[in-house]
């Protein structure tokens, strides 16, 4: 009886949640409102990832995260990303897979193995992991990960499931429509260049050497792109120029 009461409980929730969804109108507002629903089932932490590279698909960019600042820097500044084991393994599975249950579908490598434990290290510890598709268009995933290992259980699944299904329909339709979308910020073709060598973890002396300009220039154009967009860590930044259309994945091999 206590179960069935749980499990009523867990159902009502996330009624609730994709009731709420369909209130909130930014994506900063869906943000919030998945951030507080992963929480109240026992997770810290998500992701939800569609369409980023430009230019092999005609979608809008969607990439909202509460994932830990630090770790986004390392994953950008060592492109975990060409690697990404998760990702991978997503491929390989029809409706989701724990991160615990990765090494049964995936041949992990080295490189694989130390991105895991980096991750660890950034209290990304377990979690789910849930790939999206529609027919002729990129597929999207969405993850909800702890600070602990603990035993990931069906229920766990399914609730991750329900949360990434809903997040995505709902953010799905407000990056469909013109009127919900941050504004669009534009930059100079300079600007642009020094941001695709950014993404590539190069330096601003390093940048100077290849497009054949000072230091000090290189920053000048990075932190006007910065200032232009209001962020404060170029992480940031470079997420938000792939979400303009500035840069894309391949810009960042």
């Amino acid at each position: 009886m206590e179960n069935k009461t749980k499990d009523r409980g867990r159902l009502y929730d996330l009624t609730c949640f994709a009731a709420e969804s369909r209130k909130v109108d930014t994506l900063e507002a869906l943000q919030g409102l998945i951030e507080a629903a992963v929480r109240e089932f026992g997770f810290h932490w998500f992701t939800l990832l569609h369409n980023v590279d430009l230019s092999r698909r005609g979608g809008e960019p969607l990439f909202l995260t509460t994932y830990p600042s630090a770790w986004l820097e390392e994953v950008l500044e060592r492109r975990h990303y060409l690697q990404d084991p998760i990702h991978v393994a997503c491929a390989r599975v029809s409706s989701g897979i724990a991160w615990d249950q990765i090494g049964e579908v995936l041949e992990l490598t080295e490189r694989q193995r130390v991105i895991l434990d980096r991750a660890r290290d950034h209290d990304l510890v377990s979690g789910y992991s849930l790939p999206i598709r529609m027919q002729g268009e990129a597929e999207a995933i969405f993850t909800a990960a702890r600070s602990q290992d603990a035993p990931l259980h069906a229920e766990d699944a399914l609730v991750v499931r329900w949360l990434g299904t809903v997040a995505y329909d709902r953010a799905r339709e407000l990056t469909a429509s013109t009127e919900q979308k941050l504004a669009y910020v534009a930059l100079s073709p300079r600007q642009i260049e020094c941001l695709a060598l950014v993404a590539q973890g190069k330096s601003d002396w390093e940048i100077g050497q290849i497009l054949s300009l000072s230091r000090d220039t290189v920053h000048e154009y990075v932190e006007g792109a910065r200032r232009r967009y209001g962020v404060r860590r170029r992480t940031q930044l470079v997420l938000r120029a792939v979400r303009d259309g500035h840069l894309n994945m391949d810009a960042l091999l």
